[in-house]
């Protein structure tokens, strides 16, 4: 370590530097050893005198105020070059101080540290140093003196100012240059100008109203007087850190900020800030900005103070044209002999030319002796005016004019007079006349119907007429005088002191004579009276104050009528607000006049437009509408009409294309177009609701007369529809009575079956709109293997179809299943297939699926008939046949389209005339699994169990009182079933307990008790044996009611085979579980 701290010092004696730690609060500097050895000193420490004692003499000062300088400015950096007297002569040193140890206002010692290295003598690079600072100076000094001249040329401040902050970016690029000021309270200071490079972001916006306490030590530092220097944002103090947050966030690297002055008062700052780059500051940085910062405020004063003078002047000089005084200046002309013997008018103001009769230019410049011959008694006035340097006043008349004026006369300066003047002819008039009014005044003082006291100057009363008598109730005029105003106790203190100070005082006051009474004087009145007063000072023809006027009107009667005026204009608005009724009235030709607030509203416009704004305008109305109106007011204008009713569309508000409807009554009640008046009352009001009910109405209307229609045609319809499949149930079934040919009872079973299928699908639907119309229709989602069921329908559908009509299957995947509702997918497919089988005569269907992204689409084609193309989209509308002779409801495609939705799909059609259709449905994707397992591994069994395949058969209790019902029931089952009977559900109960059946086949309208009653009557003693609803009540509440009585299932007649064996093996399954 001493070899290394050796070695270092060897390094530092060859490179002549040395280091230095100067603490300014001990005002001592501790030295390095080759300054040791440089200062000749004994110890490592100097004092700053000692130190100051080794610089040479004549820049000894400077270094001191420098040094003094940079520590109570707190700047970041200090250098300088200069001669030290060391032990070895005079020699050169440079210095550079930095890295401050602590904060100013810390309990830290203040110190610097830096270094002090030995340079040659400056005058060997003085000639190059000398003339680039020459240069440097030359650049500022010409910018500085650029930035005074715009100041003066320029009108504009803040162009000259921008001008300035420009020029001053030009210098140090890449970045930003400002000024902000204070607030008169200094609590606030905001960014008045900026100036940007480009590329760097504008932050003047975001620098308004910075609070002072949050900028606290930048603040102070500026309110101060001293400059902020930052050659990096790290050598703020600790105490600034909002500083640093507000500074960073700008992307600051280096600042240089300067106070403004104005005088001893600073009122905001001048900087610059760079963003790409980092600085060292210089002494010429800081004075030349410092510089630019005086120049401004100095300019900006004289600024303030050139606007004041020419404020002044402007005021002055409208003063003297407009003020309602003459004035005129005149020279006085002298003879030879120095005697005045003329005068010349130089000087005069407008209203002279109206007392005189004659323009300016006619007298003003002009001798008296060219305008008329001066009299010598007028010159002599105006030498004994000279002469006495005092004021005369005179008075004169013109008779050009006929004006009295009273004059004002004086010399201002030796051969200059100033006349000052006024017309005075209302005066002299009311003076003549004052004699002739005096009488004439008296009388209405006394009869006038308005109260006047009259009191001195210390406010006592000295008279009053016979109206303030009655209205205070007053008997004799005696028993009030001398009362003192400022005594009353109606009066309010702050209305006293008004009337001392005033020249004119009005109020409204409610006078009790319950107080006057007791502490006033006595008075024949009762409870009080509303008065509007005013007091005023009453002064001599000298301006000497010498008393007041108090005028009394009874307002009583006038704020009864107003409150009840007031009353009903409330009444009348929120009449209006009810009802939508706006009321307005206007000039057309003028576009004047007033409106209430419901006006404006219906007409879709603002409250606070003004009214030329709207009328003939209308921006809100309807184009159509708009040219009614316009075209009323051209009528009106002529006098061709004089009244307009009609309902208009106005723009909703918040809307594009919706309209409120608004009826418009406008009625002409002033027709003078020669005086410019044709006033226009307008009555509005918001027919909207009355309109919409109206259409809802026609709508009602209009679809209940469909309805009514489609109705009756369905009605009819049905009547044929299931007629029709009757009518061959019955003919045929009594044929077979008749018929024992086996191939003829064969073909009459299979007409009768048909016709019997049709008869149920007529009635399913029927069943199926009900459901829809009521919201009870109801799926029930399971795994459906989507290539059986169309297998299924294509199957039971190649029966069907016609003699040279192929029924085909598209299979698209090997296996494809789906989670949904079977019977529903089964219903819309036969449905789509059976209506293509009556529309084909030849060719073929085709039934099949396809997987389309995320749906997948079920579609029916055949080559039948096809559609019309205006027919298309009333297909899925109830009751609709495409043909009236084939047979159907018109309900299955509104059914299917039902189902589908509400599966989450869409269904469609597409079709052509004479090449066939293709119907088609979707149905979402996320369920569909191509897998060749069911998507319900898990599913149970609905085979017999298999203890009922042992041997013995499961027992069968059939509760129904209709014997062909029974028959039917027990010939479907009496092959795998032991069946018994029960005719009533008292019958059903008994054989419960006694037989004990596997399961119990319900009906739920019997005699004595029906199914309903039986079932809550069996759960009460056996909770476990099935039953299984079978009734003719198909809706969804005789199928909730039935399973809330306790059945395990429900089945509607008339029975299907197939659906009463799935859900008797459902049943006896579950159970058996």
């Amino acid at each position: 370590m001493e070899k290394e701290n050796e070695r270092y010092r060897e390094l530092a004696a060859l490179a002549q530097m040395g280091w230095w730690e100067v603490n300014f609060t001990a005002e001592q500097c501790l030295c390095s050893d080759f300054l040791c050895d440089l200062f000749d000193l004994r110890e490592s420490s100097i004092s700053f005198s000692d130190f100051f004692q080794l610089i040479r003499e004549d820049y000894r000062e400077q270094i001191i105020q420098e040094l003094r300088n940079y520590n109570l400015a707190h700047e970041d950096f200090y250098e300088q070059t200069f001669p030290v007297n060391s032990k070895y002569g005079e020699i050169w040193l440079y210095s550079y101080l930095t890295n401050r140890e602590s904060a100013p206002g810390t309990c830290k010692e203040n110190k610097s540290f830096g270094m002090l290295h030995k340079v040659s003598s400056p005058k060997e690079e003085i000639g190059l140093q000398t003339q680039n600072s020459i240069n440097d100076l030359l650049h500022r000094q010409n910018s500085i003196s650029q930035s005074l001249l715009r100041f003066l040329m320029d009108e504009e401040v803040d162009l000259g100012i921008m001008e300035i902050l420009k020029s001053i970016l030009n210098l140090y690029r890449g970045g930003r240059v400002y000024i902000f000021k204070y607030n008169e309270n200094q609590t606030h200071h905001s960014c008045l100008y900026e100036a940007v490079s480009e590329r760097i972001s504008s932050e003047k916006d975001n620098l308004q109203n910075i609070p002072v306490h949050k900028t606290r030590w930048w603040s102070n530092q500026i309110l101060s007087g001293k400059p902020i220097i930052l050659n990096k944002l790290d050598r703020l103090p600790a105490e600034a850190s909002d500083e640093y947050d507000i500074l960073s966030s700008q992307d600051i690297k280096s600042l240089i900020v300067v106070p403004l002055k104005a005088k001893d008062h600073v009122w905001g700052y001048m900087g610059v800030d760079l963003v790409e780059i980092y600085r060292d500051w210089k002494k010429e940085d800081l004075q030349w900005l410092s510089s630019l910062a005086n120049i401004i405020s100095i300019c900006m004063e004289l600024h303030k103070a050139k606007d004041s003078i020419l404020r002044e002047q402007s005021f002055l000089h409208n003063l003297f044209n407009y003020m309602p005084m003459g004035y005129i200046r005149l020279s006085i002309i002298r003879d030879e002999a120095g005697i005045p013997c003329d005068y010349r008018l130089t000087e005069a103001n407008e209203i002279s030319s109206k007392i005189f009769g004659k323009p300016r230019e006619y007298y003003v410049g002009r001798l008296a002796s060219e305008l008329h011959s001066p009299s010598t008694r007028e010159v002599h006035n105006l030498i004994e005016l000279l002469d006495k340097k005092t004021h005369k006043e005179i008075n004169e008349y013109f008779p050009r004019t006929d004006i009295y004026t009273h004059w004002i006369i004086y010399a201002p300066v030796e051969d200059e007079i100033v006349g000052l003047f006024t017309d005075c002819t209302d005066a002299v008039k009311a003076n003549r006349a004052l004699d002739r009014s005096e009488k004439i005044f008296k009388n209405i003082f006394i009869n006038i119907p308005a109260g006047i006291k009259i009191y001195d100057k210390d406010g006592y009363l000295v008279n009053l007429n016979n109206k303030d008598m009655e209205i205070f109730g007053i008997k004799n005029k005696e028993d009030v005088l001398g009362l003192n105003f400022f005594d009353n106790p109606n009066i309010p203190q702050n209305l006293r002191k008004r009337v001392q100070e005033e020249d004119l005082v009005d109020f409204r006051l409610s006078y009790s004579f319950d107080q006057t009474t007791h502490k006033y004087y006595k008075n024949t009145c009762e409870k009080s009276v509303e008065l509007y007063v005013k007091v005023s000072k009453l002064y001599d023809n000298e301006g000497n104050f010498n008393g007041y006027v108090q005028i009394n009107i009874d307002n009583t009667e006038h704020i009864d009528r107003m409150n009840r005026i007031r009353d009903f204009e409330n009444f009348f608005l929120l009449v209006s607000d009810y009802a939508k009724v706006g009321y307005t009235k206007f000039n057309i030709l003028k576009k004047k006049g007033y409106a209430i607030k419901q006006w404006y509203k219906n007409m879709g416009e603002s409250e606070d437009l003004p009214l030329d704004k709207i009328v003939g305008i209308y921006s809100k109305m309807h184009p159509s509408d708009r040219k009614l109106i316009l075209e009323f007011y051209k009528k009106a204008q002529k006098g061709i009409t004089n009244n307009f009713q009609e309902v208009v569309r106005i723009l909703r508000p918040g809307t594009k294309d919706q309209w409120n409807w608004i009826r418009m009554n406008l009625v002409v009640t002033n027709y003078n177009p020669e005086a410019g008046n044709i006033d226009v009352i307008c009555v509005n009001y918001d027919i909207t609701e009355l309109k919409e009910t109206e259409y809802k109405l026609i709508e009602a209307r209009d679809k209940a007369e469909t309805m009514d229609r489609l109705k009756s045609a369905f009605l009819a319809n049905m009547s044929h529809e299931i007629r029709t499949p009757l009518n061959a149930i019955v003919g045929f079934s009594d044929l077979l009575v008749n018929t024992e040919d086996i191939e003829e009872r064969q073909e009459y079973i299979k007409i009768v079956q048909d016709n019997n299928e049709l008869l149920l699908q007529l009635i399913s639907d029927i069943l199926d709109i009900s459901k829809i119309e009521a919201g009870t229709f109801e799926f029930s989602n399971n795994d459906v293997d989507v290539n059986q069921l169309c297998k299924d329908i294509v199957l039971a559908m190649q029966l069907k179809a016609k003699h040279g009509v192929q029924v085909i299957f598209d299979k698209q995947l090997p296996n494809c299943h789906i989670i949904s509702d079977r019977n529903r997918l089964h219903q819309v497919i036969s449905n789509f297939v059976n209506n293509a089988t009556k529309f084909t005569s030849e060719g073929e269907i085709r039934v099949g699926y396809e997987k389309k992204g995320e749906v997948l689409e079920f579609y029916v084609t055949d080559t039948g008939v096809g559609i019309e193309a205006e027919q298309l989209p009333h297909i899925f509308k109830r009751f609709v046949k495409l043909n009236n002779f084939v047979q159907g409801t018109g309900l299955g495609l509104p059914i299917c389209q039902s189902i589908v939705e509400q599966l989450g799909g869409q269904i469609g059609v597409d079709s052509e005339l004479g090449k066939g259709s293709r119907f088609w449905f979707t149905l979402p994707c996320s369920n569909i699994s191509e897998s060749t397992s069911s998507c319900f591994p898990n599913k149970k069994s609905r085979c017999i169990p298999a203890h009922f395949k042992e041997g013995r058969k499961p027992l069968i209790l059939v509760a129904e009182d209709t014997d062909s019902n029974y028959l039917l029931i027990s010939a479907i089952l009496r092959r795998n079933y032991i069946v018994d009977r029960a005719y009533n559900g008292i019958e059903a109960i008994e054989m419960c307990r006694q037989l004990k059946p596997d399961l119990i086949l319900m009906d739920i309208r019997m005699p004595q008790m029906d199914g309903i009653e039986a079932t809550k009557r069996i759960r009460e003693f056996n909770s476990d044996i099935p039953i299984l609803a079978v009734t003719s009540f198909a809706f969804e509440k005789d199928k909730g009611n039935a399973m809330e009585a306790g059945c395990n299932g429900f089945v509607t007649k008339p029975i299907a085979t197939i659906t009463l064996q799935e859900e008797i093996q459902k049943c006896l399954s579950e159970a058996a579980s």
